[in-house]
């Protein structure tokens, strides 16, 4: 919203200058996002959150400044006689215009004020100047009037042309099927039974909240006007700018619901205005529905204040803030303005204090840390970690159920004579307990791919089942990640198809932030995999798992075409490797060497075979090594395949000499070709 500067010293004396007034307003949460010049006036583009529609108006905005700046509110003064039928204001009283609201759950308080004999032309300068400020086009004396009461009250007012209002009525219904109106922007527009509309006895003279109908436009001609002050339901009105494509300021107040209480007092502060620049003579004021809206009393501990704040606010102090915001105090509550339906509780009080007391004057302080000899089981930590690290590497989770159908089951290939069954299932669905997330991680793919969504990288946490000789049943802790689709490496980088070693890789980031150095992959089978690509996962020699492509058939069976990759761990066995106690490590003073080296060796020679040959024979110096590739193809030999390792040499109490370097390269060189037969390239 644009709140010219000038026209705000009208509601309240600032003695501050406009870039000081942004920042202080900020700092109350009114966020002003720019200022603007505009010769000898500045126009502050503030920002206004949904909760606060007080705010859509100049004096709304000038409560805030006096309340922050501890200046008083100046609100204009008129007096405007309310009696409907006082037939003596007119010396020849027209007949009185019938008012009907056929729904009163989307028009709870609809006002019309009669003024006659005005004269309709150019505004005044003074009122030009003030709506041009904020962007607005001077149209005629009337429709400035409305508008500059729509910025300064918050409440939207509509002046119809009386003499264009077939039957002298006004009624507030919903438009019927096929029903047109054209728009006072030149437009015509269809409506539908969902929309609120103001008619007459033929037809409608405008969308309810929204704008106003060119038929019954104010113009050069106009002698007589009745002017709509009204309170819509924020939903419908919503409902029908956003079906309309259509928008408006009014529609924008609506929508975030205006005062009910401050109808009249728009209605009859416009009236006023209108009178003084057009002429004319007020005649009835017609008022129905609810004219006040609930307001809530609040209680509020002055203790717990000074509490939450963390510094004592004097307790007349309190009341002088939330009194300058509009509230009253009332027999030791404060009773909320109608404007104000956002202040439901206490703690809504307090961060009104808040704000006006102002946050800088708010010590910062450190909340007291108690200790407790209460920690969390450590299987809950490790579930956390390897959440916190799989969504860190772009994983989302999954979560399914945990009761199969046996085909489901038989579908991934997994023999259900392990699997536990339920005596009583609700229905084939839910035949089985789980025991394998394999068939539900594949059931969402299929979900997710029939939706045009196949790019997937998941996971899921959880609990699988089996039968037990000894006990019965068991149950066990498991996880499962799955891929498919493409990839990206990163913003430069161009898509591609996901393949075994992005798992791996993921596998090893979660190993290494679970603080588990290592791990080995053995060449296995499993039903549920490719036979090409499956490998049971390994720590020190103790199973964990399996991870490999999925078997075609798998994937038929489930519908899926593209190639899913699969890693399934048993956390429980995984937890016994995780070291829960941490251990600072200093951080390497002196830089390391990098020496790469490749070799021919044959194709069935697992890569955790070499790994381990390198890391026994290079010593302590060695920190790291790395297959970075792997050739297969012209130049070598069939039965064979090139790899290249990058190795990583580090003394970390001292700059390593190129003499130590070699010594120990040359033992890695020589290991490899007497134990595993490989040949330097």
């Amino acid at each position: 919203m644009k709140i010219s500067y000038n026209w705000l010293k009208d509601y309240v004396d600032i003695n501050i200058p406009p870039e000081k007034l942004a920042q202080t307003l900020t700092m109350a949460g009114l966020s002003v996002d720019s200022i603007e010049k505009k010769g000898d006036d500045s126009v502050l583009e503030i920002e206004i959150t949904s909760n606060r529609p007080d705010w859509l108006s100049y004096i709304g905005v000038a409560r805030e400044v006096a309340a922050i700046t501890g200046k008083r509110l100046k609100l204009s003064s008129f007096v405007v006689r309310r009696s409907s039928f006082e037939k003596k204001r007119t010396p020849n009283p027209e007949p009185l215009t019938a008012i009907k609201v056929e729904d009163k759950s989307l028009c709870p308080r609809y006002t019309a004020r009669i003024i006659r004999g005005l004269k309709v032309g150019e505004s005044p300068d003074w009122l030009k100047k003030k709506i041009e400020s904020i962007g607005l086009r001077s149209v005629n004396n009337v429709v400035d009037v409305t508008n500059f009461c729509l910025f300064e009250t918050g409440e939207p007012m509509h002046a119809f042309d009386l003499d264009t209002l077939s039957g002298n009525t006004i009624i507030v219904r919903s438009a019927s099927k096929n029903e047109k109106i054209a728009a006072i922007d030149g437009t015509e527009r269809a409506l539908d039974g969902s929309m609120l509309v103001i008619a007459d006895s033929s037809s409608p003279v405008a969308i309810a909240g929204v704008m106003g109908g060119a038929r019954t436009e104010v113009g050069r001609s106009t002698k007589n006007i009745l002017l709509e002050a009204a309170y819509f339901d924020p939903i419908s009105v919503r409902r029908t700018s956003r079906k309309l494509a259509l928008s408006s300021e009014s529609s924008y107040r609506f929508e975030r619901k205006v005062d009910i209480d401050n109808i009249d007092h728009a209605s009859g502060r416009a009236t006023q205005l209108i009178l003084e620049v057009a002429g004319g003579q007020a005649g009835e004021f017609i008022d129905i529905g609810k004219a006040h809206a609930r307001k809530n009393k609040i209680a509020l501990d002055n203790n717990r204040l000074n509490k939450i704040l963390g510094v004592k606010v004097p307790a007349p102090k309190v009341k002088k803030i939330l009194t300058s915001l509009g509230l009253k105090a009332v027999g030791g509550r404060f009773e909320t303005p109608a404007f104000r339906q956002d202040l439901k509780c206490e703690i809504d009080l307090v961060e009104e204090v808040a704000r006006i007391y102002g946050y800088n004057n708010i010590p910062g302080t450190l909340p007291p840390v108690a200790e407790s000899n209460q920690t969390l089981p450590p299987e809950l930590i490790v579930d956390g970690k390897i959440r916190e690290t799989l969504k860190g590497l772009g994983l989302s989770e999954i979560i399914t159920y945990s009761l199969l159908s046996k085909k489901a089951l038989l579908s991934a290939n997994i023999d259900d004579k392990d699997a536990v069954a339920v005596k009583n299932p609700l229905s084939e669905e839910q035949e089985i307990m789980r025991p394998s997330s394999i068939p539900g991680m594949l059931g969402v793919m299929r979900y997710n791919i029939n939706r045009k969504n196949g790019n997937l990288k998941l996971y899921e946490l959880g609990k699988v089942y089996f039968k037990d000789a000894g006990q019965g049943f068991k149950e066990r802790r498991n996880l499962a990640i799955g891929l498919t689709g493409e990839i990206c490496d990163g913003w430069i980088a161009k898509a591609r198809r996901a393949n075994l070693f992005d798992l791996k890789g993921i596998f090893e980031d979660l190993l290494l932030s679970l603080g588990i150095s290592g791990f080995s992959v053995r060449e296995t089978s499993d039903p549920s995999f490719s036979a090409d690509a499956c490998a049971a996962v390994e720590i020190k020699g103790a199973p964990l798992g399996m991870i490999g492509e999925i078997g075609r058939d798998v994937l038929k069976n489930f519908d899926i075409k593209d190639k899913v990759y699969a890693l399934e761990l048993d956390c429980e066995a995984l937890l016994r490797f995780i070291p829960l106690t941490r251990r600072f490590k200093e951080p390497a003073r002196y830089p390391s060497a990098l020496r790469d080296i490749s070799i021919v060796i044959d194709n069935d020679v697992p890569n955790a075979v070499i790994i381990e040959t390198v890391t026994g024979s290079a010593g302590e110096l060695l920190k790291s090594a790395q297959l970075v590739d792997r050739y297969r193809g012209g130049q070598i030999p069939d039965g064979k395949q090139s790899l290249t390792y990058r190795l990583e040499y580090q003394n970390i109490s001292r700059t390593l000499e190129d003499k130590e370097v070699q010594e120990a390269h040359s033992r890695v060189v020589s290991a490899l070709q007497e134990k595993l037969g490989a040949a330097l390239r």
